[in-house]
């Protein structure tokens, strides 16, 4: 069990450093016309909401491995099938409600107009990155670390 929870863990880590140029590099921001101090207050959005949503992701996997482990014992333990699903479930409300979080707090702090650029800009790239062109993540949330 705790080789499982550590494989997790690691793989959360190492998917969250991979995806760290996401919107971090500190030019994209510029080029959307951001000042310094906008940049500076989306790392705070991002620091905020970062080690819930990180967390989220790590449980998440934790729990969808507990699901598989449960599923391939013989007989199935329904309960506790059920008792896992729910845990996960949770997860995801969690994951998604700083998700959320994240990008209503993006839109109050730059604005209908610049949060439409930022998301645009967040599809190009990811748009990109798909093909084989870029770095990005290739999620449906944008960002994963904040500008420095």
């Amino acid at each position: 069990m705790r080789c499982i929870t550590l494989a997790a863990l690691i793989l959360g880590l190492t998917v969250a450093t991979a995806f760290s140029q996401d919107l971090g590099d500190r030019q994209v921001w510029r080029k959307l016309g951001l000042t310094e101090e906008e940049i500076g207050r989306i790392g705070a959005i991002y620091d905020r909401t970062e080690k819930s949503i990180r967390e989220a992701r790590v449980e998440i996997d934790v729990l969808k491995a507990e699901i598989r482990r449960v599923l391939y014992r013989d007989p199935v333990d329904m309960p506790e099938v059920e008792k896992l699903l729910r845990g996960s479930l949770e997860w995801e409300y969690r994951l998604r409600l700083a998700q959320i979080a994240r990008q209503v707090e993006l839109r109050r702090l730059l604005g209908d107009a610049q949060y439409a650029r930022l998301m645009e800009a967040v599809r190009m790239r990811r748009a990109r990155a798909d093909d084989g062109e870029g770095n990005g993540s290739g999620r449906d949330e944008p960002g994963r670390k904040a500008p420095r």
